[in-house]
């Protein structure tokens, strides 16, 4: 049988027989270029590997280094890894560059968060706070023996060093309103009756939360005057059978208190300890006479308030669900 050229197929030649030929020579007879070299070398000739581009361990380097860029920058690495780091930031240019743009960015960062977000007076109490309570478990902790001159553990260093790093991103804030409120004069502070009532309203508000108290150790109490102003001692409620739960610093129409915390036959009992100069709690409660002494007390919103004042400037406030008579007896009894 022809087949389009003219050419007669050999049925005594097998497939495989014929197939070289065809390979080796076109349908015209004509040889292919390059035809005769790819038959005899096809089956055995291999790919040519692709050329490694110029670079390629330098990117494969950087690889290894990138991820230890961050930590590098925060001091996280070990001695043997800043090594490495360091002498790789000289041969690379690339990293260095990742390395100044990150610094970069995070103090961009900073700067709006800061501008952005002014520091409440909750949080740097929560702060102080948190500083104070992780002293005193440090102190507890030491032996009677060795406690003065001990140095804080790392279980105790870091977050206080967390703690510090924080107020430190806030400083620049706080220390406006600090200088702003060294510039007010006692005389301006609640002085009228309308913000006395509001430092009330603060008292009564504070006394009927849930809160908890933010820290449970009486020997604290002194580290509180740099808090409020005023020596912070705890009031002796023995007698009455009350018992101690705690104390926080909170604040009361921009100013700072302590507030103590007490248990009393299954009711609420919270004094306040206060700069009665900053604070005149008692310009418009109603004085009394209890132990040839005066106290103020009146009533807001179901809860008693009674006050009194001694003469080195410390202000006290009780605040409870008792009646009055109750609370003006408790609040003469401190001294």
């Amino acid at each position: 049988m022809s087949d389009r050229y003219g050419d007669v197929a050999a049925t005594s030649r097998s497939a495989a027989a014929q197939r070289p030929a065809l390979r080796a020579r076109s349908v015209d007879g004509h040889r292919w270029p390059g035809a005769g070299r790819r038959a005899e070398g096809g089956a055995s000739r291999r790919a040519e590997p692709v050329p490694r581009p110029k670079g390629g361990e330098l990117v494969s380097t950087c690889r290894h280094f990138v991820p230890l860029l961050e930590p590098f920058r925060d001091g996280e690495l070990s001695p043997a890894d800043v090594v490495d780091v360091e002498q790789h930031l000289v041969e690379c240019e690339r990293c260095a560059e990742r390395l100044r743009l990150g610094e970069a960015l995070r103090l961009s960062l900073k700067e709006h968060v800061r501008a952005a977000s002014p520091v409440t007076d909750a949080f740097e109490d929560r702060i102080r706070m948190a500083l104070a309570a992780e002293r005193g478990r440090e102190e507890r902790l030491a032996s009677p023996g060795d406690m003065h001159g001990r140095m804080l553990s790392w279980r105790g260093i870091m977050p206080i060093a967390a703690a510090a790093a924080v107020v430190m991103v806030w400083a620049a804030s706080a220390n406006n309103r600090v200088a702003d409120s060294k510039t007010t004069s006692k005389a301006d502070i609640a002085s009228t009756p309308a913000s006395v009532e509001k430092l009330i309203e603060d008292l009564v508000a504070n006394h009927q939360r849930s809160t908890g108290p933010q820290f449970t150790e009486q020997t604290l109490l002194p580290q509180l005057e740099t808090e409020v102003g005023v020596p912070v001692r705890a009031p002796n409620f023995k007698p009455y059978g009350a018992y101690w739960e705690g104390v926080s610093v909170v604040p009361v129409n921009n100013q700072r208190a302590a507030s103590l915390r007490y248990r009393l036959s299954g009711h609420k009992l919270t004094v306040y300890v206060y700069d009665a100069s900053r604070m005149p709690v008692r310009s418009t409660l109603k004085e009394r006479i209890v132990r040839s002494a005066p106290v103020y007390v009146g009533s807001r919103h179901g809860v008693s308030i009674a006050a009194t004042e001694r003469s080195n400037g410390v202000g006290y406030a009780i605040a409870t669900d008792l009646n009055n008579d109750e609370s003006a007896e408790l609040v003469a009894s401190i001294y």
